[in-house]
């Protein structure tokens, strides 16, 4: 279905107050792909972070010297992103839809970071989204986006709690991995209780999904696979001790970057945020 990308910027803006607020097993998400990032900053100066909200990322790369583009849709995160960048010299601000970097050249940054909901809360358009961050990458990218495994089991619950049925949504998202608030009757219900009872257009991934999709675009695959299956699998109770104790938080950390890679590399990540990572560089990228 086509994506009314006003109608997001909307959701998007009434979001933005609780964009940092870390629920659920967010903080090691959040933490694992800080991990991520660090690995892939040596011979680093320019940064495009893609949906870079109100800043999580992007500031603190600016305060550490590197030249980095803040570019949202969502007119509320920017302004909240400015307030909080106040003290960082290297930063700028730019409104744009991820599905359209246009105002940009081929290979215009070093590294490009697109996470959380700028791709997958395109929907339809979300391949674009990719295409186009991989288009503007000089040496590395790092995405995240929405994992289709985890999603298929959120519509089997949530379908059965509200509707005690198995939904048409859960087979759409079974077998395309998409789902819109105005694609079945029985969705709108399914939203309650979210931002303004709403979720508009998503698209979920499985890993040989999107590897596929980034090799298309004339990238190549460092990793491609889940982000902190272990916190799921452990549930509320571990995380909620854990992050009371720095020593265990970190010890915590740890194991759920050697899970991702050792154990289960294509977990289906954590419950909240994006839990499919895919880190790339361009085809013949040690040539720039």
């Amino acid at each position: 279905m086509n994506v009314d990308f006003e109608r997001e910027k909307q959701w998007w803006d009434a979001k933005a107050p609780k964009e940092e607020r870390d629920l659920s097993d967010e903080a090691l998400n959040r933490a694992l792909r800080w991990r991520e990032i660090e690995r892939h900053l040596d011979d680093i100066e320019t940064v495009l972070c893609v949906g870079a909200g109100t800043g999580a990322f992007s500031i603190p790369l600016a305060k550490r010297g590197f030249s980095v583009t803040h570019l949202d849709f969502s007119p509320r995160m920017l302004r909240i992103a400015r307030d909080n960048a106040q003290g960082a010299d290297h930063i700028r601000f730019v409104e744009a839809n991820a599905t359209d970097l246009s105002l940009f050249r081929d290979h215009s940054f070093d590294l490009v970071l697109n996470m959380d909901g700028a791709i997958s809360f395109s929907g339809s358009e979300a391949e674009k989204a990719i295409r186009e961050s991989c288009r503007v990458t000089d040496k590395k990218l790092i995405l995240t986006v929405t994992h289709r495994a985890l999603m298929i089991a959120v519509h089997c619950s949530v379908g059965l709690q509200e509707s005690r049925r198995f939904t048409d949504a859960l087979s759409a998202m079974w077998e395309e991995g998409e789902w819109h608030q105005l694609q079945f009757p029985d969705n709108p219900l399914l939203s309650k209780g979210m931002t303004q009872d709403y979720c508009g257009a998503l698209k979920a991934f499985l890993p040989d999904e999107l590897r596929g999709i980034l090799e298309r675009a004339g990238m190549r695959v460092l990793r491609c696979g889940g982000l902190g299956s272990l916190a799921l699998f452990c549930g509320q109770e571990t995380l909620q001790l854990v992050l009371k104790d720095e020593q265990l938080w970190e010890q915590f950390v740890d194991l759920c970057a050697r899970y991702d890679q050792e154990i289960l590399p294509n977990g289906p990540g954590t419950r909240q945020r994006a839990g499919l990572i895919a880190v790339a560089e361009p085809k013949g990228a040690e040539k720039h």
